[in-house]
C-alpha cells in the first residue's frame, strides 16, 4: 500500500511575506515519515519560488495518479489565499471562487489555483484511499493569512489591485458567493479537509518559542505528537486543536470537512 504527500509552503510573497509556512511543511514532512510510515522518497515539498501554479498543479496530478484502495495521501498547503471573481461569456462578473496563492500569484487565472480546479483534481481519488487535505491559509472574504511577530499580531494584507478588488466587491454586492475550498471538501466523497479557520476568518502566522509556524499546523502537530495523537478520531483531534488555539488567545476556529463516513477516522 503506497504513501504519497505533497507539501507546499510559501513565505516569499512579493509585498506580503510570511514567516512560518516553510517550517510548517518541513515539520509535517518529518512527522509523517517518522511516525506515519510515509516513504521519504514519496514525499514532495514545494517551497517559495519553486511553488508556482504550474508546479503545484503538476504535482497535484502526480499525487492523485495511480491510487488504489488502502493507499494514503496528504496534501498540505501553507500560505496565502484569496477570492477572485468569475466572468460569463459577455465579460460580466457572475460569481466568486476561492483560490490559493502560489508564489508567482499575480491576480490572474494562470497564477491562481481555484476551488473548481481542486474539485476536478481530488474527484479522481478512488474509494478506499485515505486522503487528507490540510489548508493552513485563510477562508475569509479577502482570504488573508495574518502574521504575528514576537511583539504582537500584525496583519500581512494581500491587498488586490483596485480593479480586481472592485470585481470581487461587485460579485458580493450582486449576492454571489462561493462554497469555496470547504465546500469542495463537502462535495467530494473520498477526502477530508482540515482547514485553519471558518470561512469568514483568517489563519495566523505566528512565533512559538522564537520559531515561526502557522498556528493551525503548530497546534495540529502538537496534538498528533502526543502518545494517543494518531489513535484519536479526527473530530476529537480537531476539537483539541481548537481548544489549544482558544487557550492561546487565537480567534480562528479550525474546521473538519468531508463526508461523514470518513471524517470520523484517525489521521492517516
Amino acid at each position: 500500500m503506497a504513501t504519497k504527500a505533497l507539501l507546499v509552503g510559501i513565505n516569499d510573497y512579493v509585498g506580503a511575506p510570511l514567516a512560518g509556512c516553510i517550517n510548517d511543511v518541513t515539520d509535517m514532512a518529518h512527522f509523517i515519515t517518522d511516525h506515519c510510515g510515509f516513504d521519504p522518497k514519496s514525499v514532495r515539498l514545494l517551497t517559495d519560488r519553486r511553488a508556482t501554479a504550474e508546479a503545484i498543479l503538476e504535482r497535484l496530478n502526480w499525487l492523485v495518479s495511480n491510487l488504489h484502495p488502502g493507499d494514503r495521501i496528504l496534501f498540505h498547503f501553507s500560505g496565502h489565499g484569496t477570492q477572485l471573481s468569475t466572468r460569463d461569456s459577455k465579460g460580466e462578473v457572475d460569481g466568486l471562487d476561492e483560490c490559493v496563492c502560489p508564489q508567482n500569484f499575480a491576480w490572474t487565472d494562470e497564477t491562481a489555483i481555484r476551488d473548481k480546479q481542486f474539485h476536478l483534481i481530488f474527484d479522481r481519488i478512488p474509494a478506499g484511499v485515505n486522503a487528507v487535505w490540510i489548508s493552513d491559509s485563510c477562508h475569509s472574504g479577502d482570504m488573508i493569512r495574518e502574521a504575528s511577530g514576537l511583539g504582537g499580531r500584525r496583519d500581512k494584507r494581500l491587498i488586490p489591485p483596485a480593479d480586481i478588488g472592485w470585481r470581487v466587491e461587485t460579485a458580493q454586492r450582486c449576492g454571489f458567493s462561493t462554497r469555496g475550498i470547504q465546500g469542495v471538501a463537502q462535495d467530494l466523497p473520498n477526502i477530508v479537509l482540515i482547514a485553519g479557520c471558518r470561512d469568514n476568518q483568517t489563519s495566523a502566522d505566528s512565533n512559538f518559542g522564537g520559531r515561526a509556524n502557522g498556528a493551525l499546523t503548530y497546534f495540529l502537530l502538537r496534538e498528533l505528537n502526543k502518545p494517543d495523537g494518531l489513535t484519536t478520531p479526527m473530530p476529537i483531534l480537531i476539537q483539541q486543536v481548537r481548544d489549544g488555539l482558544k487557550n492561546a488567545n487565537y480567534s480562528q476556529v479550525p474546521q473538519l470537512e468531508g463526508p461523514a463516513g470518513i471524517t470520523g477516522r484517525t489521521f492517516l
